[in-house]
C-alpha cells in the first residue's frame, strides 16, 4: 500500500482523542501528524502577547501574516510547531490561550491566513491532519475523513486527567463550562463551523478506549487506501 502521500483528515471538538489517535495512526503508516488547532493556539498566543483585541480581525490578520512558521518532525510522528522560531509546547494548553484561539479562529480574515498555510501542507500529503475543518475546508479531497465525537462531560473528565498528569491544577466544572461554550462558538461561527464532512465516518469515543479508536481508524484507512 502506497501511503507516502496519503492524507487522513480527523475532525471533531476538543477532548475526543484526535491527537492521541492521530499520532498513533501517523506512526503506523509512516506519516507526519499535524494538529492544526495548535496553529490557531499559536495565533491566540501571539494575539495575547501583542495585547490585541481578540475580535479585531484586521489587527489579528496582520499578526497572522507576520508569523514565521517552522515544523520539525518528532519521533512520535507529530510535527513540532515553532512560531517565529519559538517552541511553546505545553504553554499552548493553557485555557486562556484555548479561548483566545477559539475567538481569533472565528475571524474570517485572520482564519484565511492560517487556512491557506494548512491547505498548502495538505496538498503535499504524507499527513494525518486533525482539527475542526479538515474534511470540510482544508482537504475535502482526502480519501479518509473521520469525525470523532464524545459527550462534553467525558471530554471534561479527560481534560482534568491530562492537566493533572502535567502537574497543572484543574477544575472539572470550569472545564465543562469552557468546553460547552467553545463547542457552541465553534459550531455556530459563520466561517468554517465545526461539523462533520458529508462523507466523513463518525466515531463516538465516549465509551471507547484509545486502542479501539485507533483500530477503527486503521481499518478505515486500509479499506480506503488500497
Amino acid at each position: 500500500m502506497g501511503t507516502q502521500k496519503l492524507l487522513i483528515a480527523i475532525d471533531g471538538p476538543a477532548g475526543v482523542g484526535k491527537s492521541s489517535a492521530g499520532k498513533a495512526v501517523a506512526l503506523k503508516y509512516g506519516l507526519s501528524f499535524l494538529s492544526t488547532g495548535e496553529m490557531y493556539r499559536c495565533l491566540g498566543w501571539k494575539a495575547l502577547q501583542l495585547g490585541l483585541p481578540l475580535d479585531d480581525d484586521e489587527r489579528v490578520c496582520a499578526a497572522a501574516k507576520a508569523i514565521n512558521w517552522g515544523f520539525e518532525r518528532l519521533p512520535d510522528s507529530s510535527l513540532k510547531i515553532l512560531i517565529d522560531g519559538v517552541y511553546l509546547g505545553d504553554k499552548l494548553l493553557a485555557d486562556d490561550i484555548g479561548q483566545a484561539a477559539s475567538k481569533t479562529s472565528a475571524l474570517p480574515k485572520a482564519r484565511a491566513v492560517i487556512t491557506e498555510k494548512q491547505k498548502q501542507m495538505a496538498l503535499e500529503g504524507g499527513l494525518v491532519m486533525e482539527g475542526r475543518d479538515i474534511g470540510t475546508i482544508i482537504a475535502p479531497f482526502a480519501k479518509v475523513k473521520i469525525y470523532l465525537t464524545a459527550t462534553a462531560e467525558v471530554r471534561a473528565e479527560r481534560r482534568v486527567l491530562q492537566l493533572k498528569e502535567k502537574g497543572q491544577s484543574a477544575n472539572y466544572d470550569e472545564l465543562l463550562a469552557s468546553i460547552k461554550a467553545r463547542d457552541e462558538r465553534d459550531s455556530n461561527r459563520k466561517t468554517a463551523p465545526l461539523k462533520p464532512a458529508a462523507d466523513a465516518v463518525i466515531i463516538d469515543t465516549s465509551a471507547l478506549n484509545l486502542e479501539r479508536v485507533i483500530l477503527k481508524i486503521t481499518e478505515l484507512v486500509d479499506e480506503r487506501s488500497l
